[in-house]
């Protein structure tokens, strides 16, 4: 069984955030806190970036807040980054994502890369064990 919350210390750089900011078309002034999740699972504490965009024949494309999100898991102490493209089946990847997780070590660091996350939010959400009332934009 495992639980997750917001990883509130994880950040990007100010230029990645001036970036995300422009590509939003909005101003914003202090921390921008992206889709990064801490794990627990049976004591070990792993670290999760949501991050939007797609792979396409070993491609990575992530949107601009897809970038920050990751940076902001990079920014965290913790072993390489393994990335995962979440499934676009709901059943699928709600089984996936703990299933992943239930596979790691403490230290670990993912990032699960999917284009429609913003949409999918509340099964995300739900596939990381969190409550609802969490949102992401990604």
């Amino acid at each position: 069984m495992f639980k997750s919350e917001i990883a509130t210390n994880a950040v990007a750089s100010a230029e990645t955030n001036r970036l995300v900011l422009a590509s939003l078309g909005i101003e914003h002034h202090g921390d921008i806190q992206y889709m990064v999740l801490k794990s627990d699972i049976d004591g070990q504490e792993i670290y999760c970036a949501l991050a939007g965009g797609e792979i396409v024949d070993n491609d990575i494309n992530l949107t601009p807040v897809g970038t920050g999100a990751y940076e902001a898991l990079c920014s965290l102490p913790g072993d390489e980054i393994q990335l995962f493209a979440l499934s676009d089946d709901d059943e699928i990847m709600a089984q996936q994502i703990p299933g992943i997780l239930e596979q790691q070590a403490a230290g670990s660091r993912l990032c699960f890369i999917s284009a429609n996350l913003v949409e999918r939010q509340q099964q995300v959400m739900n596939a990381f064990g969190m409550p609802k009332g969490h949102s992401l934009a990604a």
